[in-house]
């Protein structure tokens, strides 16, 4: 049997790829689309050991802002104390 082949944002990726780039189990992503998950519902959405406090997931593994699986909730930065001049 040939290796099952998903795409997703025009590329090819096998489930064990996306299973490292998302941390969701092989057989939970199987199950979520043979239950009629889109591929971006069933690759997107963290199962409920991935999710942690502080961490967003409004950004799938593939569209990350960089800094690996975390987004800031917020857009706005704020700091406490005016920084010194050197």
């Amino acid at each position: 049997m040939a290796p099952k082949l998903i795409e997703f944002n025009g590329k090819r990726y096998l489930i064990s790829e996306i299973t490292d780039l998302t941390g969701i189990p092989r057989e939970t992503i199987r199950a979520r689309i043979a239950a009629g998950w889109s591929i971006e519902e069933a690759i997107g959405t963290p199962t409920p050991k991935l999710r942690r406090a502080g961490v967003g997931f409004n950004l799938l593994a593939f569209q990350g802002t960089g800094g690996g699986s975390t987004s800031q909730e917020s857009p706005n930065i704020t700091f406490s104390e005016k920084a010194e001049d050197a």
